[in-house]
């Protein structure tokens, strides 16, 4: 009998019992594809007796209901009572036998990455063979209450994986694929409140709250004056993109894009590519990633020799939706980055939707209903461009 918490020791030892042993049943939580021990235990479909994988939360991958498909040994269960949870692995060669039992799914993470426990024990550690008699019966008793899966079931469960799964990953501070060095959790600002969103937001001292939320319906007032942004006069055109704007004071905040003069000659000579990229987003309700990307391939196309980028298309995006994008510039972006723990260099599109936009959608404050008090109420309308406010360095 001994004690197993070591990963690598956990994959070698069930590696290794998969090989040798005449029969295996295992009950386990959830089940990955893509590790070493799996394909073993895939070539090992002749010594299977009861195998049971649970597939609550969408934690086990399609590709493992696809390799058991019409399965006599392999079930799942679909739609457990509670969570089906058991980490149970038996081995049997001859009348020896080896029980695994723990914490530790057949998963990558628990392969490789996990902090897992288990206890093996063998035939030799008891005097009789009542836990192997006992936990045999239990694997067969979950066998016979899941089910076999078919083609159809497989490819269900592969379309409601595929949006489960980013969801799952968002629950744990994943956005997106590069790592980050904080999660929800340890940011103060993506777990405020309502009220301490508030706070900080009233507390900048650059600008200041009133002057921030005067400017803010401003602009918001000409975009629904001039639904289609090519048909507004030069000037309003210069305050949205962040230009010194003879209409507008101090048209530069939440964004200033005065160094960017590629931006400049395509808003002065009126891109029509620009105008249909603000185009491409709802006036109101929800911006989906679609809406976003489109927006995004009409904006590049403004640039056909380069010299776009972030800064410009935050500032255009959080003008016409300010409740979901925040200008990403050059006087915000360390403190806004360190706060969420991403990594400030190659920040790009895909990113800034994945490791921005997505986080702050997530985030209490954003969440919260519209509250009454007026002040709030308009801050609240361009809650995501008010950021700016907290992270702004003079």
């Amino acid at each position: 009998m001994r004690l197993i918490y070591d990963n690598d020791d956990l994959d070698a030892t069930l590696q290794r019992l998969i090989s040798k042993a005449d029969s295996i049943s295992i009950a386990v939580a959830w089940a990955s594809s893509h590790t070493a021990a799996f394909k073993n235990l895939v070539k090992a479909k002749s010594k299977f007796k009861h195998i049971v994988v649970g597939t609550h939360f969408y934690q086990t991958d399609p590709a493992v209901l696809a390799s058991f498909v019409n399965s006599e040994t392999v079930r799942f269960v679909l739609q457990p009572a509670g969570v089906f949870h058991p980490k149970v692995y038996l081995f049997h060669k001859g009348k020896a036998w080896t029980l695994i039992v723990g914490s530790a799914n057949f998963t990558q993470g628990a392969l490789t990455k996990n902090s897992e426990v288990m206890v093996e024990i063998c035939n030799a550690d008891v005097a009789d063979d009542v836990i192997k008699t006992d936990t045999a019966g239990l694997i067969q008793r979950y066998w016979k209450s899941a089910a076999m899966v078919i083609e159809a079931d497989v490819e269900r469960y592969r379309l409601l994986h595929s949006v489960q799964r980013q969801r799952l990953q968002k629950l744990s501070g994943t956005y997106g694929s590069t790592k980050t060095s904080k999660n929800p959790i340890q940011s103060d600002v993506m777990s405020m409140s309502w009220s301490q969103y508030m706070t900080s937001v009233r507390q900048d001292k650059a600008h200041g709250i009133d002057q921030r939320i005067g400017l803010m319906s401003e602009l918001r007032n000409k975009l629904s004056q001039y639904p289609i942004f090519s048909g507004m006069p030069l000037e309003l055109r210069k305050a949205i993109a962040g230009l010194p704007s003879k209409e507008v004071e101090n048209s530069g905040w939440f964004g200033s894009m005065v160094g960017a003069g590629r931006f400049k000659n395509l808003i002065g000579t009126n891109s029509p590519e620009i105008s249909l990229a603000l185009g491409r987003l709802p006036a109101d309700g929800l911006v989906d990633r679609g809406q976003y990307d489109a927006f995004i391939e009409d904006y590049v196309s403004a640039f056909p020799n380069g010299r776009h980028g972030i800064g410009t298309a935050t500032r255009l995006l959080a003008m016409k939706r300010p409740d979901v994008f925040v200008c990403v510039d050059s006087k915000n972006r360390k403190n806004l980055c360190q706060e969420l723990g991403i990594v400030q260099s190659g920040l790009d599109y895909e990113r800034y939707w994945n490791e921005i936009v997505e986080r702050v959608r997530d985030s209490p404050w954003w969440l919260a209903l519209k509250p009454a008090d007026p002040t709030e109420a308009e801050v609240w309308k361009s809650r995501a461009a008010f950021l700016d406010a907290i992270f702004y360095a003079p």
